[in-house]
C-alpha cells in the first residue's frame, strides 16, 4: 500500500481510506493482510482487470450528461497517421486551449490501415488519415469518410540542385530517391506515381519518418515527393521544391463513427480539425 500510495502521490491513509470505501461499494474486501502489507482479494482481482473498462464508462457518462446540457467539454480521442500527427496536432491542441479550454483533447498515433478500425470500434472519437488514389484508406461498415483536403505532391531536392521549376516525374528517374518502405500506403503511392510515369524509383535510402527523409534530401542523398504540410516537418536547412506536370496528389480525411450521436466537443474538435487542416486556425510554427 505505501508503494502504490507514493506512486500515485497519495498518503497511505488516503489509500487505505479510498480503499475501503471501495469495499462498501462493492460489498466486499478488495484487500486482504499478507506478510506485512496487504494483497488482493479474489474481487478486487476482478475489479482491477476491470479497472480500464470502468474508467472508460464512468468518462463515458460524463461526456453524454455533458452532451445531454450541450456543454462542449470533456475528453475527445484523436486517432492519426504520423505526419498528420506531427504536423497537426500541436496547433489542435493550441487552438482549442483558447477556443473550447473544457476539452482534452487525447492524440494516438496509428497506422494508416488502422484509423478506420480504430473509429468503428470506438477506440478513438475521431481518426486523421491518408487516402491515396492507389493505396486508398479502409473503408468500414460504421464509418464515414469526409474528404478535409487534396494536397499535391512536389518534388523535393537538395538546395544546389539545378532542377529547373516545372517538370514531368520521368525527367528525373535517373535520380537517387529518398522513399518510404514499400508496405507503407505512401510508398506504394510513390511508386505507383513513378511507375506511371515510366520507371521504377532507385531508392538510395528507405525511410518512414518525414523529417528524416527531409533532412537526407537536404544534404542531397536524394530526391522525394512531399505535400505542403509534409514540408512543415522540414529540418533546419533549405529544400528545392519543384511543381510537377504530372498530378500526384492525396487527400487528408476525417474518419468518423456513422451511428452514435455525436457529442458537442466531438462536433468543437472536428470543426477545429478542419480549420487547422485548411489553414484558418491559429497560427502554428513547429520548432526546429
Amino acid at each position: 500500500m505505501t508503494a502504490a500510495a507514493t506512486s500515485l502521490g497519495y498518503t497511505t491513509g488516503a489509500v487505505s481510506h479510498q480503499l475501503a470505501g471501495l469495499a462498501r461499494a462493492v460489498g466486499t474486501e478488495v484487500v486482504r493482510p499478507h506478510g506485512r502489507g496487504v494483497a488482493l482479494t479474489e474481487a478486487g482481482l476482478a475489479l482491477a482487470e476491470r479497472a480500464e473498462t470502468l474508467l472508460a464508462a464512468q468518462r463515458d457518462a460524463l461526456d453524454s450528461a455533458r452532451a445531454a446540457s450541450g456543454d462542449a467539454s470533456g475528453t475527445v480521442r484523436v486517432g492519426a497517421f504520423a505526419t498528420v500527427a506531427a504536423s497537426l496536432l500541436p496547433q489542435l491542441v493550441a487552438d482549442l486551449a483558447v477556443s473550447f479550454p473544457r476539452i482534452t483533447l487525447v492524440g494516438i498515433e496509428l497506422t494508416v490501415d488502422d484509423v478506420a478500425g480504430a473509429v468503428r470500434r470506438g477506440d478513438v472519437d475521431l481518426g486523421l488519415g491518408l487516402d491515396y488514389p492507389g493505396a486508398p484508406i479502409p473503408r468500414l461498415p460504421g464509418t464515414v469518410l469526409r474528404p478535409l483536403r487534396t494536397e499535391r505532391f512536389e518534388l523535393v531536392s537538395a538546395p544546389a540542385s539545378d532542377l529547373p521549376s516545372r517538370l514531368h516525374l520521368a525527367d528525373v528517374a535517373d535520380q537517387a530517391w529518398i522513399l518510404p518502405p514499400l508496405p507503407t500506403h505512401y510508398g506504394a503511392a510513390v511508386r505507383g506515381a513513378c511507375r506511371a510515369a515510366g520507371f521504377e524509383p532507385r531508392a538510395a535510402h528507405e525511410v518512414n519518418d518525414t523529417s528524416t527523409t527531409l533532412a537526407l534530401v537536404a544534404q542531397g542523398l536524394g530526391v522525394t515527393l512531399a505535400t505542403p504540410i509534409m514540408l512543415r516537418l522540414r529540418p533546419a536547412h533549405d529544400l528545392r521544391t519543384t511543381s510537377l506536370l504530372d498530378l500526384v496528389e492525396r487527400e487528408i480525411v476525417l474518419l468518423e463513427p456513422s451511428t452514435a450521436p455525436r457529442r458537442p466537443a466531438v462536433d468543437a474538435v472536428a470543426r477545429t480539425i478542419d480549420a487547422a487542416v485548411h489553414g484558418t486556425g491559429r497560427p502554428y510554427t513547429v520548432a526546429l
